[in-house]
């Protein structure tokens, strides 16, 4: 057998053996395949045909303060749930507008406001968030999320703010930091009340910057 032909033969031995052991012990061979890798972080876990989503917004986080952050405490005020970090810049642009939003509206109208820090997950870690904060006076509460977290709520990239109404159902979501005002559009719609919610699974399209956080960067 000429050398060409012993090469092939190798070759094809070598991808045999990969997808026995690909088979039997889940190892990626795709490298052999001139397949990119995987990323080293994944947040979009499909969920349950019935997601936590669906069937009303729960989750208990560390806040900031240390104090544990219970969302279905503030059951019959209407909540805004904001995922962010501090790395994340479209998220710098529509944090001023929350702050504007819980100052006006948390008193006169029982808005509740939750910034839930992703830092904790990808970043600098919860050293970073406090200084963030302070710089830019942010009001509401800070819950810090990890990936259980993120998962359940079905975030796959920061911005993502939840509009959740006064019965911990999710009335809308927008993902992205779009226009000047829109936040304030939603939340009003939300403080008003609406005749009837769109899909908790189908988000509003903001046409805005996100940064996807299921890669690590």
């Amino acid at each position: 057998m000429n050398g060409r032909g012993q090469g092939l033969r190798a070759l094809a031995l070598v991808i045999s053996v990969g997808l026995i052991l690909s088979a039997f012990f889940n190892f990626d061979f795709s490298f052999l395949m001139g397949e990119k890798p995987k990323p080293l972080l994944r947040l979009d876990t499909p969920q349950p045909a019935t997601s936590r989503v669906e069937e009303g917004l729960d989750f208990s986080a560390p806040g900031l303060d240390g104090k544990e952050i219970d969302l279905s405490k503030y059951r019959g005020h209407p909540v805004i749930v904001d995922f962010w970090a501090t790395w994340c810049a479209p998220c710098r642009k529509q944090i001023p507008e929350l702050v504007a939003l819980y100052r006006k509206y948390n008193k006169s109208r029982g808005l509740v406001i939750i910034g839930v820090s992703c830092d904790l997950i990808q970043g600098d870690g919860v050293k970073a968030v406090a200084p963030f904060v302070e710089e830019f006076q942010i009001n509401y509460p800070i819950a810090l999320a990890d990936e259980r977290l993120v998962d359940s709520m079905g975030v796959e990239a920061i911005p993502t703010t939840l509009f959740v109404g006064r019965d911990g159902k999710l009335v809308s979501r927008i993902v992205g930091a779009g226009h000047a005002g829109e936040i304030s559009a939603s939340a009003k719609r939300l403080l008003d009340g609406v005749k009837g919610r769109s899909s908790p699974g189908i988000p509003n399209d903001s046409h805005g910057n996100v940064i996807d956080i299921s890669v690590v960067q």
